[in-house]
């Protein structure tokens, strides 16, 4: 098992370290090493240190519970990604900039695909929108009891490193191979369901309720034609299921390569998430087989997208 696990954390780090540096260059300087005591530790000569795992784990974002937990029978470990900044707003932040990691280190491998069962709409779709995006961050911002009534999504100021990141989100899913997404018939309901508590609670006005308004049917126009063309305009394949039954939560798995993950939605915009193997084949296990409760409407389904796309339309209208 400790063979394993050092080849394994080797393999992990291999696949962090910034692009055009070798793994021993980097362990030399961000260990302070000489070169020949990197190679014994590479060569499995010599065993890396607590302090040194540790270092590394934290200069790659490495977690070394979730690489032990892979050598140990019937035992599954899962990242939480809690973030301790004082601020919502970093925190917000720091939640995007793990996602885009995600994203930039799996979009070139021609073996990559994404598989999401969602129960609301993906926000790597309406990620670009000006007020959909506020009134996300806004819901975040509330739950960390930061925002008083009454308050406006138009006089809502976003720090343009949070703006950045929502754009780069959207153009890097675009970006990956193959997409699968299943949808729940609700998903719009839910978001329309909190856009008009909010309005009631005063934390957004009237007219942020026409942006918000007139950004879904942008956005229902934009899944219209993802659906109808069956790609994204990179050229990149989606496949789009709507479900005949209802989810109780978000489910993604994404794989390429050597690499696989599963996230689960929690906590309004966070994600915890597993690499290990067990979790991660019963998660794509999971989200496959409710393609048998689904009909494909992506370049298919032409009578059933029709329907589904009128009836979210005229959920929208009635904001």
């Amino acid at each position: 098992m400790k063979n394993g696990i050092i080849a394994e954390l080797i393999n992990e780090m291999k696949e962090r370290i910034p692009a055009g540096e070798t793994l021993a260059n980097f362990l030399t300087d961000a260990l302070c090493m000489g070169k020949e005591a990197v190679y014994r530790r590479l060569r499995g000569e010599v065993s890396f240190t607590f302090d040194e795992i540790a270092i590394i784990s934290h200069k790659l974002g490495i977690s070394i519970d979730q690489i032990i937990g892979n050598h140990i029978e019937n035992r599954a470990t899962f990242d939480l990604n809690l973030q301790y900044s004082p601020d919502p707003i970093n925190s917000y932040y720091e939640i995007l900039n793990r996602y885009l990691k995600i994203f930039d280190f799996i979009k070139d491998d021609p073996s990559t695909i994404i598989y999401s069962a969602a129960n609301i709409i993906p926000f790597t779709i309406y990620s670009p929108y000006e007020n959909l995006s506020k009134f996300r961050l806004c819901r975040w911002i509330y739950q960390n009891d930061k925002i008083k009534t009454p308050h406006s999504l138009i006089n809502m100021q976003v720090p343009e490193k949070v703006i950045i990141a929502h754009n780069k989100l959207s153009k890097v899913v675009k970006q990956c191979v193959k997409t699968c997404f299943i949808w729940d018939n609700n998903i719009f309901h839910s978001l329309i369901k909190e856009i008009k508590y909010f309005a009631g609670l005063n934390l957004i006005t009237e007219e942020d309720v026409r942006l918000l308004k007139t950004e879904l049917i942008q956005l229902l126009y934009e899944m219209e034609y993802l659906s109808l063309k069956g790609e994204f305009s990179s050229g990149n394949k989606i496949e789009i299921y709507l479900s005949y039954l209802n989810f109780e939560a978000t489910y993604s798995y994404i794989e390429k390569e050597n690499f696989q993950i599963s996230l689960f939605r929690v906590y309004s915009i966070n994600s915890m998430d597993s690499q290990n193997p067990q979790i991660c084949n019963l998660q794509k296990k999971w989200i496959q087989s409710l393609k048998r409760h689904s009909i494909l409407i992506s370049e298919s389904g032409e009578m059933q997208r029709i329907k589904f796309l009128e009836e979210q339309k005229n959920i929208i209208e009635k904001l």
